[in-house]
């Protein structure tokens, strides 16, 4: 399949410059960047939906150029703020700067991993630009080339300066020149002749293209825009949208991502399943196609939730989120899944569904109030005598049971049932 037609496949073209992007990344041996700010110690899935429609280039043969803006970071984005936003310590955005790149190394590699073929790619902060320039090189350099008409049209700009209760520093408003200038650094030093981007940057894209043109006399840069993702009810993802997904297994567990796309409807599991996985598109059709067979058991959801969780945080994570979610919502016999769990995954589970760590023996009075499936002794013995309590999958009818040694899954774990779906695993200490 050609370039074009995957993307378009994919839902991931939103905007081009001109047909020839087609034509020159599609013989491969070309160069395209995208822009990365360290806005916070973690990206987030939506900043990564660039990096999906740039993947289509690199499985051609392109190499992408990743720039992390060390520099731009350091005076804001005013994009889609209505006042000046707080300036982060020098020493933050090089802490969050050093997190995000591991993460999109780390991501990148995975994602070499799925397609099967080396993925060329090389990460730079755009620090290393500016750190011996002082302000005069720039001005003559890359201010002179940049309206202020021209910068003023900018919507997000034009609506801070208009606004008599709002207003835009020289500082954000600079913003935008050091961004172009990233691109003409990469043009001349690099090769890079194509920016991808978000569909809100397509704007900066063209400015950047014309300061590249009038900076050099000439040039054949080119820009490339992806559509934002969003959900069936319009929201993006994002975390000023207040759903985002963060690619930092101590911000958002693995598991919680994976039940997060469980969840997905109908509407929106065949789109994410062409933006968020490397899926060939045959398969992804008969996963639809299986999935519409029977929609309650949300087989495309379950398989969607496998693929993202195994992109952004690898195979065991992706195993071990789907064991868990197969624990709680999917088997009738969870005392035998339990048993086949690995060490290091029987401890995530423990971790991710929360219990109680016990001494054996001990009451089943007891346990059921340490595990807080009871309130009480008195609450315990009620739900023994409605014989809704069940150790490793066997029904308590004595409320003088005690949990001992023999009871225990190997590696010390007793898995303890209120009714169908209220469960806690007990460890043993």
């Amino acid at each position: 399949m050609e370039l074009k037609q995957e993307l378009q496949k994919r839902n991931l073209i939103y905007q081009y410059t001109d047909e020839k992007v087609f034509e020159v990344y599609e013989k491969g041996w070309q160069r395209l960047y995208i822009g990365v700010d360290p806005t916070a110690d973690s990206l987030q899935l939506g900043n990564l939906i660039p990096i999906m429609g740039a993947v289509n280039f690199m499985k051609r043969g392109n190499k992408l150029v990743l720039i992390l803006g060390g520099a731009t970071w350091m005076i804001w984005d005013p994009g889609g703020k209505d006042t000046e936003r707080q300036l982060k310590s020098i020493e933050e955005i090089r802490a969050n700067g050093e997190k995000i790149k591991k993460q999109l190394q780390n991501i990148l590699r995975r994602l070499e991993e799925l397609a099967g073929q080396k993925l060329e790619f090389e990460v730079v902060n755009n620090y290393d630009f500016y750190k011996d320039m002082n302000i005069l090189d720039f001005l003559r350099n890359v201010g002179k080339y940049i309206t202020v008409n021209q910068m003023i049209t900018k919507e997000t700009v034009k609506r801070r300066i208009e606004d008599p209760d709002k207003s835009i520093s020289y500082t954000e408003f600079s913003y935008m020149l050091l961004q172009g200038y990233d691109y003409l650094r990469l043009y001349q030093d690099k090769g890079v002749r194509l920016q991808l981007g978000g569909s809100d940057q397509w704007w900066n894209i063209l400015t950047w293209i014309e300061l590249i043109g009038k900076a050099l006399g000439k040039s054949d840069a080119r820009g490339f825009t992806v559509p934002l993702l969003t959900t069936s009810d319009g929201k993006k993802f994002g975390k000023s949208e207040g759903n985002a997904i963060w690619i930092d297994a101590n911000k958002n567990s693995p598991y919680f991502v994976y039940q997060y796309f469980v969840n997905a409807t109908d509407e929106d599991v065949g789109k994410f399943l062409k933006v968020l996985t490397l899926l060939p598109l045959e398969t992804i059709e008969e996963i639809l196609f299986k999935h519409n067979q029977s929609p309650e058991k949300r087989y495309a959801q379950r398989r969607l939730a496998y693929e993202v969780v195994r992109f952004l945080f690898g195979e065991e994570a992706a195993e071990i989120a789907q064991k868990i979610s197969e624990l709680v919502f999917y088997t009738d016999s969870k005392t035998q899944l339990l048993k086949s769990l690995k060490p290091e995954q029987a401890e995530a589970v423990f971790d991710e569904l929360g219990g109680a760590k016990i001494d054996p023996p001990i009451h089943i009075l007891e346990a059921l109030v340490a595990s807080w499936l009871a309130s009480s002794k008195s609450d315990a013995r009620r739900a023994i005598a409605q014989w809704s309590v069940f150790v490793n999958d066997e029904k308590i009818s004595d409320e003088n049971f005690v949990i001992t040694e023999k009871d225990m899954v190997w590696d010390g774990l007793v898995f303890l049932r209120r009714w169908k779906k209220k469960f806690k695993i007990l460890k043993r200490n």
